[in-house]
């Protein structure tokens, strides 16, 4: 009896360089525009980029360190970081990757660019591909000395980028505090301007601004404070265009600006959880406060954290003040000696394991060590890999 052959469906050639280049690094896919002008164009399109950021089998995210100089904002830098590969508990400045000077501060990072403040524009920078956009400054309809604070989100069901600026005001004349809000929409093939936000909810009120924000499915956060004991929790619909506020849980007598020290924002459990970190050098707690449903009030669910007995050291009592500056997106965040000394090290905690290891980072440049100490911030992060291309 004669054996059929099994006839083998071949895979089209573009849908297979399609597969290849999708799980290519970012650095190669740029080298590889010069290929060819359909090359370019594929990798420079839209939906190859979106699809890039969906590939299951891509690298781990960098982690980046920003470093600037208050007293200089043109004296910032991001530093990229590998880790070492003989000792588990360092991190080696990778040279190579490490971004140019774009200026001012990092406020945040999401879907592979980093959102910066210089002068009082926002700067949106992408590692991968090196654009760097820079936003016009908006006009502020207040004459007073304000807060402010710039917001970068993506709405991945209307595939949109937006940044969010929030300003306010303390009016002492008047015993009263005053703000607007401002959004960007960075879209392809359309001049983009600062638009109006007006807040509907009867129970939004006027704030000042603070602290960093984030993005999560398409919602803007961010933490602000509408009197001396009053801090709330903002939320921005960046399709609905609606604004929402929530009381962020306190003890009695804590005032927002003492409180404000103790506390950020993170994603955690794939919810804005904001992690209090007030009973860290004494107790060796950590707070965690998660939003269950920022339409209602009364959402908030806590968890306490206390650290292993044999690294409570590692806090308490300890000569070196830690703060909260960077987390990671396996659940670790960073905390940051408040003085720049070398060698330098930071704290990462995973929440996950409930685990705290004292990190090395070395190759920093030395001037950052001779710098007036109470002027740099540090911040650390890790960040993805995007070939997006922002229009404005």
């Amino acid at each position: 009896m004669k054996r059929r052959r099994l006839q083998q469906r071949e895979i089209p050639n573009d849908v297979v360089m399609e597969e290849i280049r999708g799980r290519l690094p970012a650095k190669s896919l740029m080298r590889f525009k010069c290929v060819s002008k359909v090359w370019s164009s594929l990798i420079s399109s839209r939906y190859f980029s979106n699809r890039f950021l969906t590939v299951p089998t891509r690298p781990r995210p960098r982690i980046y360190m920003c470093l600037q100089d208050n007293n200089d904002y043109s004296n910032s830098v991001t530093l990229s970081l590998a880790l070492d590969t003989t000792n588990p508990n360092r991190f080696v400045v990778d040279h190579n990757l490490t971004s140019p000077r774009v200026g001012g501060y990092v406020l945040q990072n999401l879907c592979g660019f980093m959102c910066y403040s210089f002068i009082s524009k926002p700067r949106i920078y992408n590692p991968a591909t090196r654009q760097l956009v820079t936003l016009p400054a908006p006009i502020k309809s207040q004459t007073e000395e304000d807060a402010y604070g710039y917001y970068f989100g993506y709405d991945p069901v209307i595939d949109q980028y937006n940044v969010l600026w929030s300003t306010g005001v303390y009016v002492k004349h008047l015993g009263e505090i005053r703000s607007e809000h401002r959004v960007f929409v960075l879209k392809a093939g359309r001049e983009g301007s600062w638009k109006k936000a007006s807040p509907t909810a009867p129970d939004f009120l006027p704030h000042i601004p603070a602290k960093r924000g984030m993005c999560i499915d398409g919602v803007i956060y961010y933490m602000g404070w509408t009197g001396r004991y009053n801090l709330v929790l903002v939320s921005f619909h960046i399709r609905s265009r609606d604004f929402k506020m929530i009381q962020v849980p306190r003890r009695d007598g804590d005032e927002v600006l003492l409180r404000m020290k103790n506390v950020s924002l993170i994603e955690y459990g794939g919810k804005v959880t904001i992690i209090d970190q007030t009973n860290l050098r004494e107790k060796g707690k950590l707070d965690l406060w998660a939003v269950e449903d920022a339409g209602n009030k009364n959402s908030w669910s806590r968890k306490t954290m206390v650290l292993q007995s044999s690294q409570l050291h590692l806090v308490i009592n300890n000569i070196t003040i830690y703060n909260m500056k960077g987390t990671t997106h396996d659940n670790k965040v960073f905390f940051i000696p408040e003085d720049m000394f070398s060698p330098f090290h930071i704290l990462s905690y995973d929440l996950g394991s409930n685990d705290m290891t004292k990190i090395e980072i070395k190759g920093i440049p030395d001037h950052w060590f001779s710098i007036d100490k109470s002027t740099v911030n540090v911040m650390l992060m890790d960040q993805s890999e995007s070939l997006v291309y922002l229009e404005t």
